[in-house]
């Protein structure tokens, strides 16, 4: 198999790996935090989920992103697998983030810390070099 087709293999792996993980802990939120009878979408948009259930979410991102760079980066074998999964995967949390209101610390979180994680994951160098 070529390098560029294993590396495509890797990214969308990875990516199914990681939305799994992400809607498990998305429904592990809806049925430990939510008191029984109300709708998890209704009081996600009304801005009435208890903290808990933010927290739980913004885990399963973390968890999400770590093990779907791992599995990017171990069968790509390549830094540009780890690049695809990271670039699509952040792009997946923006637009989680715009579907519903969210707090601003879960913004930074998903949107700072997702891409972060999966670099760092992989074991990727994370540098910024001055002007």
């Amino acid at each position: 198999m070529s390098s560029a087709y294993r590396r495509i293999i890797a990214v969308i792996v990875g990516c199914v790996a990681a939305i799994v993980v992400v809607r498990l802990l998305e429904e592990l939120a809806q049925q430990v935090s939510m008191p029984p009878g109300v709708d998890y979408k209704t009081a996600l948009e009304r801005g009435e989920l208890p903290f808990a259930s933010f927290a739980l979410v913004l885990c399963g991102w973390w968890l999400a992103a770590y093990a779907g760079s791992r599995i990017a980066s171990r069968i790509g074998r390549a830094r540009a697998a780890t690049l695809a999964f990271t670039m699509v995967f952040t792009i997946f949390i923006i637009r989680e983030l715009l579907l519903a209101p969210h707090p601003a610390w879960m913004w930074i979180g998903g949107g700072l810390g997702v891409p972060l994680l999966a670099l760092g994951a992989a074991g990727e160098s994370i540098t910024v070099r001055g002007l």
